[in-house]
Parts: structure tokens; sequence; C-alpha cells
């Protein structure tokens, strides 16, 4: 049983450059609520492994959809030379990732959910045994991720803390409700059959030192 988080890494990155309001020397607090679904896949086709995921997040009371997007595919493999000599394995295969913006809705419920837009999608194609990393560049690549509820609503809660005595501390928590779900993603015209979730994620930071 595969367990899907709905905080998706568009989330950590809007966290990690949010703007905090200032509520004092060496103060800071900072707090936000945003809607945001995912869809992830994973197959072993041909001895292959191939995992990745496609995700959709906007901030509350922003006009801004962020989309991101990863995929590994391949496999190890031995790279031992031919007269025994320097045994080794490599990774052949290739690493994709992209972020973008673009359209997100929800519906009633969290019922289902759709996002759309253009992302700019890097590429590193690696042979281990050949020592061969090549890396490439798609620009106005279009996705699209549309889900359907396939679960009753899941709510969770965390808090978490860290402290340095007479230095700084710091204390956050998070709350999200979501459902999960399945559904398609589509990366440049290739459409995969997804895993995922759909919901809210709302979060709350303390800093002092």
């Amino acid at each position: 049983m595969r367990k899907f988080m709905v905080i998706p890494l568009a989330a950590l990155l809007v966290l990690a450059v949010a703007a905090p309001a200032s509520a004092g020397p060496n103060v800071s607090n900072s707090s936000g609520s945003a809607s945001t679904a995912q869809g992830s896949w994973y197959s072993d086709a041909g001895g292959v492994d191939t995992y990745g995921s496609l995700n959709a997040w906007q901030e509350t009371g922003s006009p801004t959809v962020f989309l991101d997007f990863f995929e590994e595919s391949g496999r190890y493999v031995d790279c031992t030379p031919a007269d025994g000599t320097d045994e080794s394995f490599g990774f052949q295969g290739q690493y994709r990732y992209g972020y973008g913006e673009g359209t997100f809705s929800i519906g009633r419920g969290s019922a289902n959910a759709q996002a759309s837009g253009t992302m700019e999608i890097y590429t590193t194609a690696i042979d281990d045994c050949a020592g061969s990393y090549l890396e490439s560049e798609e620009s106005g690549v279009a996705v699209s991720l549309a889900l359907t509820a396939t679960g009753s609503k899941v709510m969770e809660r965390g808090t978490g803390s860290f402290k340095v005595p007479g230095e700084f501390n710091s204390h956050s928590s998070y709350s999200t409700t979501y459902r999960t779900a399945a559904g398609t993603a589509t990366i440049g015209g290739d459409e995969i059959a997804v895993d995922g979730a759909i919901g809210k994620v709302s979060w709350r930071d303390h800093n002092n030192g």
C-alpha cells in the first residue's frame, strides 16, 4: 500500500521563500493555507523501474498556480569489464524534472481536481558504465493532471519544534484535509495512469532568535 503526502515539492518551495511578518527584533511569524493535488506513478515494465509525480499547488489568495514534475527511469547493470577487473555496477537511464505555472481547480468536497500548464523540463541521460552524462532542456512542454477522489476525507495534524537554549527556538504546526484519488497525468502528450491525493493544507511557523 502506498502512502501519499499532500504537501508536494512545490509546497516546500513556497514555504521556503515565503516572507514572514515581523513581530519584533529577531522574531518572525508566518502562516498560510493552500490547495494541492498530486499524481504519482510507478512501473517496472521490461525490467526498467520508472517512477514519478506531477503536482499542483495554489496558495490561498494568490492567483499563481505552481506545477512541478519529476521522473526517474532506468536500472542498475553490471559494468564489470570483460576481463573481470574492476568489478562494478552502475545506473543506466534518465532523470527528468520540471517547473512551471498554469491553472488549477478542485471540485466541491475535493471530489475531483484538474490542473494544466507548461513547463521547462530538464533531462539528464546517464550511463555509468560508459561514464556518459548528457543534459538537455525542453521549453513550453504542455502538462495536465486530472484526478477523481477514490476515498473519504482524511484529516492530519502535526507540530514540530527546535531549540538552542538561549540562542534560538522555533515552533511549527500544520493541518491537512485530503482524499485519495486516481486519474491521469499528461507530460508532453504522453498519458500516464496515476494514483494520488486532492486536498488542502494550512501551516503556522514561529521563530525567535
